[in-house]
């Protein structure tokens, strides 16, 4: 499913339509002294640093540098990084956001799992929504999430609404589809159990080099 949420005018508008539990988590990070920051390719390394370290822990291989950085260069215009950071900038917490007509859109977000207890990414979505909100745009687009998954739940309550995807399968030359092929099969399983043991640096070396070829 697109999980797409229908932006009011105002921030202020916006943050009254959500329940007290949510209005609470974006308050706990701001007390705990986080901030942050807005801003473009001078931000691409501490949203870097952050978003490989979460991709390692998720199991799967990180797209490049080089990827995010000419998204940055090709739509200067129209894309942003978004990061949270400690008093003394250490960065917890990141993503990607791209404008399009009335939609912000947000490819790639990610926070630090060891500093949860903060909350970092509960301020990070609502600096996402806050700029889209403040910049005109209509929409903000969470991305796509499983129905009735964690991340589809955890989009629901900033007031996405899910819309139907569609996969289509063609048929190779001798092939027959399958849309079971879709699915993460147990060989996968097992690669992403043992990616999330490699150290960083490793996955940052050689997982762009796997990511360009898969479709996860």
């Amino acid at each position: 499913m697109r999980m797409l949420c229908r932006l009011p005018k105002s921030t202020d508008i916006l943050f009254k339509s959500f329940k007290s539990k949510l209005r609470s988590q974006i308050r706990r990070p701001l007390k705990s002294g986080l901030y942050t920051k807005i801003g473009g390719i001078e931000l691409i390394d501490d949203f870097y640093n952050v978003f490989s370290v979460n991709m390692r822990d998720l199991g799967s291989p990180v797209h490049s540098k080089t990827l995010i950085k000419n998204v940055l260069l090709e739509f200067k215009n129209n894309a942003k990084i978004i990061v949270v950071h400690t008093k003394d900038n250490k960065f917890l917490a990141g993503s990607l956001v791209v404008g399009f007509k009335d939609t912000l859109e947000n490819p790639w977000a990610s926070a630090l799992r060891k500093y949860s207890r903060l909350s970092p990414n509960m301020l990070l979505y609502w600096t996402m929504l806050e700029y889209a909100c403040e910049n005109g745009f209509k929409y903000f687009d969470f991305g796509r999430s499983s129905p009735e998954g964690g991340a589809y739940k955890f989009k629901r309550q900033w007031g996405a609404e899910p819309q139907p995807l569609y996969w289509y399968c063609i048929s190779m030359p001798g092939k027959k589809a399958s849309g079971s092929e879709l699915h993460a099969n147990s060989k996968l399983e097992k690669a992403a159990k043992i990616w999330k043991k490699l150290p960083v640096p490793v996955t940052i070396a050689i997982g762009p080099k796997i990511r360009k070829n898969i479709g996860l």
